[in-house]
């Protein structure tokens, strides 16, 4: 089997006092015989495409001369897990070279002069394609460990990313433990060597968004710049190495096609759209990762594969093996998966690939790039100006006084039973009236707050239960004020009722309103 990014099997053949045109008549008629599809044929090589079954979605055949020898290769399209071809291009080779070859030159041994006069006469002046700039781009030279990451000629904004992604997540990531070791020391120090589990997760966030990554409210606030520093930020190893691996591949295929510069605008552009799209997606939550703009190559790639921009054969294969890699990768599984910045990258990139190809077809790159360009300021622009900007922390705030307040209450009004009358109307009427006019004041700001559906569901539900625990309280106040247990007791099992009535309610949105909120 054949390992690799792009995996691959080579043999070389010595061609001896045996005529190139020979060989590669033979070759061109074995391609036909095996059902492979011919896509370039000349006097310096010839390139084909396998069939496509449930064991292959397409190999690259191809053979050129060089000097008195043919290499013959056999590559995979499209990209593999586990980066392995499992055996298939090793088997192409051996049905070409050790069968269909023999069986061609046996029946073409009394014609092969002829046949090859024919098939070289036959050749056009001008081929779609060419040896010197194959369809899939550089990724055929990325043979070894090191030519992933070394800038050439036709491989050289793909690497310098993948550098300083590389670089951006090391230097982050050093940042954010050194400003974690710190903040654990403060926590401790200022609350006797305690650190609450529940701050954790709230801590890291922070944390993220010190170093650029992205965030619903901070972009809508005027970071924007987050949009475009998020597409070099990464969570894990695991997150980078994968993102990295993809971007290699796809760098490979297009950047010589589109130019570098054209390239790099467009892989920029592309991750902005990912980038917003997360953003007016998600209601909270920090976002981060090249995907969105890897998905834009993609993208780029598909619009690209849909024109007549490739030659036939080699758009047929690439088109299905990309269609196989984007279908299997968007699928929406997975909570930890930004999906919105996956759709967000590969629609601009579809968009800005149809414009691409008009730019390479006419000669006028600058132009189609300004397009791309305004296209993204704008869809950014209009993002920024309509998305809500939600107020999930001042939530999280008011729910938490909320908690501390009701619990106050409850202790006051139910946790004295030892006490005499007047030291309880003293704790009632210094503490717990002013603390029910508190929650007061607290149930309509609730009702104000800008938030996504559920939690203004669950924000208005909450508003009209602080009212119903306030009525109830002031009611038993009086009760126990007039000490009088029946006066009240009707309209108190009317606000019990009432109460119960929400917390059902608020149960049904998905919510539970038995924890409190900083444990959800």
């Amino acid at each position: 089997m054949a390992w690799g990014i792009s995996p691959r099997k080579i043999i070389t053949i010595p061609l001896g006092d045996y005529s190139p045109d020979y060989y590669l008549t033979l070759l061109y008629h074995a391609f036909k015989n095996l059902g492979w599809r011919i896509g370039y044929f000349n006097r310096d090589g010839i390139i084909g495409y396998t069939q496509i079954s449930w064991e292959s979605y397409a190999e690259e055949v191809s053979a050129r001369i060089i000097g008195n020898d043919i290499v013959i290769k056999s590559e995979c399209v499209g990209y593999q897990f586990f980066f392995t071809d499992y055996g298939k291009n090793a088997k192409n080779l051996e049905l070409l070279v050790n069968g269909e070859i023999e069986y061609v030159e046996y029946h073409l041994q009394d014609s092969l002069h002829e046949t090859t006069q024919q098939l070289i006469d036959s050749i056009p002046d001008n081929q779609f394609i060419n040896l010197e700039d194959p369809p899939m781009g550089y990724k055929e030279k990325l043979r070894t460990f090191l030519s992933a990451f070394t800038p050439a000629p036709k491989y050289f904004i793909t690497p310098l990313l993948v550098i300083i992604n590389i670089v951006a997540f090391f230097l982050t990531h050093v940042i954010i433990i050194a400003l974690f070791v710190a903040s654990i020391f403060n926590a401790t120090r200022h609350n006797g060597n305690h650190f609450e589990v529940h701050d954790l997760k709230e801590t890291f966030e922070n944390l993220y968004l010190s170093v650029g990554f992205s965030s619903r409210n901070p972009v809508l606030h005027g970071q924007v710049w987050r949009l475009v520093t998020s597409i070099f930020s990464h969570f894990s190893l695991l997150h980078l190495g994968g993102n990295m691996i993809v971007l290699i591949y796809i760098g490979s295929l297009i950047e010589s096609k589109l130019g570098r510069w054209n390239y790099l605008i467009l892989y920029l552009l592309t991750g902005i759209c990912a980038s917003i799209t997360s953003v007016i997606w998600h209601d909270h939550g920090v976002a981060a990762g090249a995907s969105g703009a890897i998905f834009g190559l993609f993208g780029i790639l598909l619009a690209l594969l849909s024109t007549k921009f490739y030659e036939a054969s080699a758009r047929r294969a690439l088109l299905i093996s990309t269609v196989i890699f984007v279908a299997y990768s968007i699928i929406p599984i997975g909570k930890e998966v930004d999906h919105a910045a996956h759709f967000g990258g590969l629609i601009s990139g579809y968009l800005f690939g149809l414009l691409a190809y008009s730019g390479l077809k006419n000669r006028k790159q600058t132009i189609v790039v300004g397009l791309a360009s305004i296209a993204t300021l704008a869809y950014t622009a209009c993002c920024l100006a309509f998305a809500p900007v939600y107020q999930l922390r001042d939530l999280k705030e008011l729910t938490h006084h909320t908690q501390k307040l009701s619990n106050s209450l409850q202790q006051n009004f139910y946790g004295n039973y030892n006490m005499s009358h007047d030291s309880v109307m003293y704790l009632l009427n210094t503490k717990a009236l002013p603390e029910i006019d508190t929650l007061k004041d607290i149930a309509p700001k609730l009702n104000k707050l800008t938030l996504p559906k559920k939690q203004k569901q669950v924000a208005v539900i909450k508003s009209k239960l602080i009212l119903e625990e306030c009525k109830l309280y002031t009611l038993l106040y009086k009760e126990y004020r007039d000490r009088d247990p029946v006066k009240y007791r009707p309209e108190i099992n009317i606000a019990t009722q009432n109460i119960n009535d929400l917390r059902v309610e608020w149960t049904k949105t998905g919510d539970d309103p038995d924890l409190d909120d900083d444990d959800n």
